[in-house]
């Protein structure tokens, strides 16, 4: 007898491969460590911080920062474990078991993982040729669901969602329309502003990505107070520990020398983007992540992913049927992209 529900025991094991002995493309990851004058700042912070006791339930230094810099009321914002946490907390504070959901697909497979944990139904709507968003369809799909939950810019994808259409699906919808904008540093274009419009949109950021604390997992939501009070109660308690609280207050207040690096991304990626785009027999999706996806002709995605591993480049590729023939790469350092390029090259020249 199995005392696991069923839509658990049926999920496939989330695993992405991790292997640092090679040049590591594959999870949209700052190339760049957090710069050591700000790791001292912070371990100098957190060796003067009690460790025995509890933290802030909720992180009062971090959400001054993060409400200093981006110019938003702290009553509205969460902070959590990672976005991960903030994205499992709006399932857990919105949604029954048998309420539906709109995602797009290819896009974010979070979403339609913890839909099926919590025994939400989802209804996919697909991208449209080129990968851009189908905003008439979203709309049409999101009549009676309680949620429309989207990453922009689309993770695997690198495409985006004008901020036009962010306003055309909140006003068309009767649930909420939670944008997940992880990538919002690389993309500099944000809904922030309609937050205050619209009682029924929620956005989603993290510190993963630009960051680079993919291994401290830190993110926040913004909504209005009155939203994001009763989602604070639905995540754990103290999940967000003194040493993220730290970093994270840190970072926030130290953007500056963050945006350097985040600068050198943004620019890496316009230039890696246009010298793949001028080989003749390969095909990259324009994106305004730190990332992009591209196919080559007359080879699938795990053939290509196959050839980069064994020259020492990790990329990734994704079993969704509009992916078969596309894998993905993560703008890395200079000299890791002129590796990409060249290991690229040699294999379809």
């Amino acid at each position: 007898m199995s005392y696991v529900k069923e839509s658990v025991k049926s999920l496939s094991e989330y695993y992405v491969l991790q292997d640092f002995s090679v040049v590591k493309l594959n999870q949209n990851e700052s190339p760049y460590d957090v710069p050591e004058q700000l790791k001292k700042e912070i371990l100098e912070r957190l060796a003067k911080t009690e460790w025995n006791r509890y933290c802030e339930n909720r992180p009062s230094g971090l959400i001054n920062a993060i409400s200093d810099f981006i110019k938003f009321p702290t009553e509205g914002i969460v902070a959590g474990n990672a976005s991960n946490e903030i994205i499992q907390a709006v399932f857990a504070g919105l949604c029954r078991q048998g309420d539906n959901i709109v995602v797009i697909t290819p896009g974010f497979s979070v979403y339609p993982r913890l839909a099926q944990i919590y025994e939400i139904d989802v209804t996919s709507v697909p991208l449209l040729n080129y990968f851009e968003f189908d905003v008439p369809g979203i709309i049409e799909a999101a009549k009676d669901a309680k949620m429309v939950i989207l990453p922009s810019p689309n993770n695997p994808t690198g495409t985006s969602i004008s901020i036009d259409d962010v306003i055309q699906i909140t006003e068309n919808i009767n649930g909420i329309f939670v944008l997940d904008e992880a990538y919002i540093e690389f993309h500099q274009k944000t809904a922030q502003e309609y937050v205050h419009k619209y009682e029924n949109l929620v956005i989603i950021r993290t510190f993963s990505k630009a960051f680079s604390l993919a291994g401290l997992r830190l993110g926040y939501l913004l909504a209005q107070p009155h939203i994001a009070k009763e989602l604070e109660k639905a995540k754990l308690p103290f999940s967000v520990g003194i040493f993220q609280q730290i970093a994270g207050e840190v970072l926030m207040r130290n953007y500056p020398i963050i945006k350097e690096n985040v600068d050198v991304i943004i620019e890496e990626r316009e230039k890696l983007f246009e010298q793949v785009s001028n080989l003749s027999n390969v095909q990259p999706i324009p994106s305004s992540a730190n990332f992009f996806i591209f196919s080559l002709d007359g080879f699938d995605a795990e053939h290509t992913y196959e050839y980069f591993y064994k020259n020492g480049i990790l990329l990734r590729h994704f079993g969704d049927e509009r992916l078969k023939d596309y894998v993905r790469v993560t703008v890395g350092k200079p000299e890791e992209n002129e590796k990409f390029l060249t290991v690229l090259k040699n294999l379809v020249l």
